[in-house]
């Protein structure tokens, strides 16, 4: 089968998506991409990833770089790769699997709750503990919807989070990988949460980009 049509049996499967490269389906939920990729692991395997992508970011390369994302997992919760030539075969069993644990977030309109709670949920048992490299952009993808949220409760626990876990990266590792400090690093990112015209200028910047600007629209509900 043609990778093509399995791309477009996907986004048949979840029509909120619109296709944005050869491989992905996305849409433009206010301050995120939200939406799925199709990862080719070989020539003729592929696996299905959720991912959530950052708009408030000023370089338009990090917009593919995601804040989160898990790959699509079996009943037993091991890896789930589908040859092209059998995804007839494994598409329903494929889009129950992705219904259950995903459709929650991709649907018209999402709400904030079960975004967290899919971030939470994975990022506990998939993310090494005290990896800066894997938790950097996780904290501030949440604590980018903390802040749109305006939930001053939210955002504050957040940078509890963050605060919390800091305390076990090594600061020379962290130097090395980033070039700056870790306090260096929470404060820029806490300065560019606190500006909320900045932020949101930025956001639409983005998305007046000619490829985001095509996808649908959702929206994220603030509980």
């Amino acid at each position: 089968m043609k990778f093509e049509n399995i791309v477009n049996d996907w986004q048949k499967q979840f029509p909120i998506l619109s296709r944005y490269t050869s491989s992905s389906l996305y849409a433009k939920a206010d301050i995120i991409l939200i939406g799925l990729r199709l990862d080719k692991v070989m020539s003729d395997t592929y696996r299905l990833i959720l991912e959530i992508l950052p708009l408030w970011v000023q370089e338009k390369r990090e917009i593919s770089i995601p804040g989160f994302f898990v790959e699509l997992f079996n009943k037993d919760g091991g890896q789930f790769f589908i040859k092209y030539q059998l995804h007839n075969y494994l598409f329903e069993k494929a889009t129950e699997y992705a219904n259950q644990q995903f459709g929650l977030i991709l649907r018209e309109n999402i709400r904030a709750n079960d975004i967290f709670r899919l971030i939470d949920s994975f990022s506990s048992t998939l993310i090494p503990k005290h990896n800066p490299i894997k938790w950097h952009r996780l904290f501030e993808l949440k604590l980018a919807l903390a802040f749109y949220s305006g939930q001053t409760n939210l955002i504050n626990t957040i940078k509890a989070e963050i605060e919390n876990e800091t305390k076990y990266w090594n600061e020379k590792e962290f130097n090395n990988i980033f070039m700056k400090s870790i306090d260096e690093w929470k404060n820029d990112l806490y300065q560019k949460m606190e500006n909320r015209e900045m932020f949101m200028k930025q956001v639409h910047l983005n998305l007046d980009d000619k490829k985001i600007s095509k996808l649908k629209r959702v929206h994220i509900l603030l509980d």
